[in-house]
């Protein structure tokens, strides 16, 4: 009698590993603008800290994917539960709340002051989210879970769904303490129903303890490995300078964080989930449109509406990471090397972040990131479309060709910028911005003048002739709001500026007074001492703080200002901080009575009247709206301010030019420190 061959074993149903890797993944994803966000205010609202915390959850999921390696290759069965046991360990520190930033050192290097308070809050959590994926991965292929890459899929497609959730409702309807609260929430659920899905399989042995290399992999295992580097590397280097171009020119806000960071995750969930889905004959050209997308946004500029430049540069970024992830994901080894693969993937996710958030700023004078990674990809595009020719088509030729396409591309993109350094006098770049000094000699010897630039941004110019050094400009104009109270007769007074620029505001100094100016920026008190003279001329007591507006207002006893001044809303890289209603009220605590807050609400894409006209209702304050067109040799400057005091008598000198806003019907909207909701605001 023969006996019965043994039926197969049933491969077990992907469906626990799946929500496993997905809530994972979820979490990891949400957690990075709450973070971040939390983090925004100690550091005044600079773009960077977005991408300086995308470096730093780059570089956690590297160490999450090392660690899920190691475990995959060398702790066998113990690996489940030495891992449940790190997931548990995490836990203590839970909840994440959100603001809890002590005050920065100025001598400390901003991107490692981001870095550690990150570490502090969210650095053990995020660590053991990191390695669900390519460990739950490894452990389902050795249960007999077929295609364990497509779980990679869920994994982006948890990702994806944490980040749309974030402009669709929680920035518009939940605060950022909820949000931290109910992440810290659903940090348990993980870690049940990560151990709901690994401790079944926790003694199954790995693939990896006996790997088979397909023929392609033998063949050319060092041409796979870099591919594995230089894909990611240059998806994540786009992401990066993308969202950095975004927040610079609009608002550092976390709805437009998540918005490229979606686009990012999708083309994961697009080509892992179903390659076929990004042939190359239909994104290869696509590449090409993108790429030529961002150097017209690159040309036109600050000028362009946001919806064109969030809509552009995503959709450019989207495009382009779907080719350059296609390839990554058809240079994919078989599911025996599936955590080595994963490793070099992060190696090249965190070389891009790198490059973006610490090399760029350190090397390059102006914020070139943006054109070098596009260059990149294009001739990295070029390149490799040329070597799948026939072996019989001759390369060199096309090769070169490929390659000179590619830096005229680069010549191409970087010519705007370098030619925005024409005539600069003094550039310097550090974590807060690129600041440009120029001089403009024109004919006339009286309009000769020298203009300081923040980014793409005047923050104002003074005349270089004697007779005119000190007279106010820009958007301080005698004619101004802020310029009519400050040349209003009077005693001696206190003035605070949350803002320094080029000092224009200590023109208006008699002696008697006293200035007490707050900027965050050690660079814009440099130049403003060493390039302009309206500190020194000014016959006022004046002192400068190289701090946060808002720190530097708290950590001090009342001020009694008679006017306080914030002036850093008129440019790109809004610090939403500054005017929410914890913030106004700590500026209000600072007046003398029958003071003035006045607040600088001159802005191409945002509408902060609707705010400020909220909090004069919240606490009870008279207001007046300026508007004034002052004329330059550079063009003209307009300014809109909002004066606003609790005593009608203090806003006299502006009674007769105030005037209805133009947006006087819109509905106020109100700023906290726990839900700003910028995207409402936008024009």
């Amino acid at each position: 009698m023969s006996a019965t061959p043994a039926e197969p074993p049933t491969a077990p149903h992907p469906l626990p590993y799946a929500l496993a890797v997905g809530l994972g993944a979820a979490l990891l994803f949400a957690v990075q603008p709450i973070a971040a966000h939390g983090v925004l205010p100690a550091f005044g609202g600079a773009p960077a800290v977005w991408t300086t915390a995308l470096l730093f959850f780059q570089t956690l999921l590297l160490l999450g994917y090392a660690w899920a390696h190691l475990l995959t290759t060398r702790f066998g069965a113990r690996a489940v539960p030495v891992h449940l046991a790190v997931v548990a360990l995490a836990a203590v520190a839970l909840p994440i709340l959100p603001g809890a930033v002590p005050g920065l050192n100025p001598e400390t290097s901003p991107v490692l002051a981001v870095l550690a308070v990150l570490g502090r809050t969210v650095g053990l959590p995020y660590f053991a989210l990191a390695a669900t994926a390519p460990l739950v991965q490894a452990r389902a292929a050795a249960a007999g879970v077929r295609q364990p890459y497509v779980l990679y899929a869920f994994s982006n497609l948890g990702s994806l769904g944490a980040v749309l959730l974030h402009p669709l409702v929680l920035d518009p309807w939940v605060g950022a303490r909820a949000q931290a609260a109910g992440w810290s929430w659903g940090y348990g659920l993980f870690a049940l129903t990560l151990a709901a899905a690994l401790w079944p399989v926790r003694h199954r042995q790995t693939l990896a303890a006996a790997p088979v290399r397909s023929a392609e992999d033998a063949a050319r295992p060092q041409a796979r490995t870099w591919r594995w580097v230089v894909y990611p590397a240059l998806g994540s280097a786009l992401l990066l300078a993308v969202s950095e171009a975004i927040t610079a020119d609009l608002s550092v806000s976390p709805v437009f964080w998540v918005l490229p960071l979606g686009l990012y995750l999708a083309s994961f969930v697009l080509v892992f989930g179903r390659p076929g889905w990004a042939p190359r004959r239909v994104f290869g050209p696509l590449l090409a449109l993108s790429l030529a997308g961002l150097a017209a946004l690159q040309l036109w500029g600050y000028a362009a509406p946001w919806w064109a430049q969030v809509g552009g540069y995503t959709a450019a970024l989207g495009l382009s990471c779907v080719f350059l992830h296609g390839e990554l994901v058809r240079a994919r080894p078989e599911p025996a090397r599936l955590t080595a693969f994963y490793l070099w993937q992060s190696v090249g996710g965190a070389l891009g972040g790198l490059a973006v958030a610490v090399l760029g700023p350190t090397l390059l004078p102006l914020p070139m990131e943006l054109p070098l990674a596009v260059a990149a990809a294009a001739i990295l595009a070029l390149v490799e479309a040329l070597a799948r020719r026939p072996a019989t088509a001759p390369r060199e030729g096309p090769r070169v060709l490929a390659l000179l396409a590619g830096a005229a591309l680069l010549v191409a993109l970087a010519v705007p910028v370098w030619k925005r350094m024409r005539g600069g006098a003094w550039l310097t770049r550090s974590f807060y911005g690129a600041l440009q000094v120029r001089d403009f000699l024109p004919h006339s010897e009286k309009n000769a003048l020298r203009h300081l630039l923040d980014g793409r941004i005047s923050h104002g110019f003074q005349y270089l002739r004697e007779d005119r050094r000190r007279e106010p400009t820009a958007y301080f104009a005698a004619e101004s709001g802020i310029g009519r109270l400050l040349s209003a007769a009077g005693p001696p007074r206190a003035v605070g500026v949350l803002g320094l620029g080029a000092g224009t505001l200590a023109a208006y100094g008699r002696a008697g007074d006293r200035f007490v100016f707050y900027e965050i920026n050690p660079d814009v008190v440099a130049v403003a001492r060493s390039r302009f003279s309206f500190l020194s001329d000014t016959p006022a007591e004046v002192r400068v703080e190289t701090v946060d507006g808002r720190l530097g207002l708290a950590r001090e006893a009342p001020q009694g200002f008679a006017l306080l001044a914030l002036d850093a809303f008129s440019g790109d890289a809004i610090p939403t901080h500054l005017i929410t209603r914890e913030g106004v009220a700590l500026a209000l605590s600072h007046l003398a009575p029958g003071g003035v807050l006045a607040i600088n609400a001159s802005n191409r894409h945002v509408d902060l009247g609707r705010v400020v006209r909220a909090h004069a209702a919240h606490f009870g304050l008279r207001w007046r709206f300026v508007r004034h067109t002052a004329r330059s040799p550079l063009g003209p400057y307009r300014s809109d301010w909002y004066l606003l005091s609790a005593d009608e008598a203090a806003l006299a000198p502006v009674a007769e030019v105030g005037s209805d806003p133009p947006d006087a019907e819109a509905a106020p909207v109100v700023f906290t420190d726990d839900h700003a909701p910028v995207f409402s605001i936008l024009r």
